[in-house]
């Protein structure tokens, strides 16, 4: 008679349900074996027979992250593929805002990285931005440029943001006179423009 699996499906997704919790609450340096295998109420050796090690148990917190990422910033195409890019940024925000660990994480560099790596575990998250654009482009929305630079410096301009306001320097490491505007109303004021300057 075959021995029952101790270490199964159930427990690899127990397992890594608690480790997204840590590390979207505290961050990755919280978690460790010891503390997870005490939430989990197992041992560290089905961590190792899951997953083989903390970092390969991380990377697939990571890949979770991403593909939540992805589908909560994927829209479905519209007749107005410019209101798509600015729904597309307006999602991108809020996800980063319900997962503040995370995001800084998700698109950071790690060892022993290559191009080739990071392309594709970043894939589905710029996909869908590109062919976005593109439509934008073929449209007549946008100037007839890459796409890919386009992408680019919107991304470069809503990380920005993002980045900074998870941190909160926005609102206080400048001197402003009267109220602050809504980061909300701040941020979509940003994107409207990142998008404006490219407008054909």
């Amino acid at each position: 008679m075959a021995r029952p699996r101790v270490h199964d499906e159930a427990l690899a997704e127990a397992l890594l349900d608690e480790a997204t919790r840590i590390v979207g609450t505290e961050g990755p340096a919280a978690l460790s074996l010891r503390r997870l295998t005490q939430a989990a109420g197992t041992s560290t050796s089905a961590i190792y027979s899951l997953y083989g090690s903390r970092d390969a148990l991380l990377d697939a917190v990571y890949a979770r992250a991403i593909n939540s990422f992805a589908l909560a910033t994927t829209v479905e195409p519209t007749a107005s593929p410019l209101a798509d890019l600015l729904e597309m940024g307006i999602l991108y925000r809020r996800w980063a805002l319900e997962n503040p660990q995370m995001y800084p994480m998700m698109f950071g560099k790690r060892p022993n990285d290559t191009p080739e790596a990071i392309r594709e575990r970043t894939r589905s998250t710029v996909e869908p931005l590109l062919e976005c654009v593109t439509r934008c482009i073929k449209g007549g929305l946008l100037k007839d440029a890459p796409p890919a630079i386009i992408v680019s410096q919107l991304w470069a301009s809503v990380h920005g943001y993002v980045s900074l306001e998870l941190d909160g320097i926005l609102c206080h490491a400048l001197p402003l006179s009267g109220a602050f505007p809504s980061e909300q109303d701040h941020y979509e004021t940003l994107l409207r423009a990142s998008v404006a300057m490219w407008r054909a």
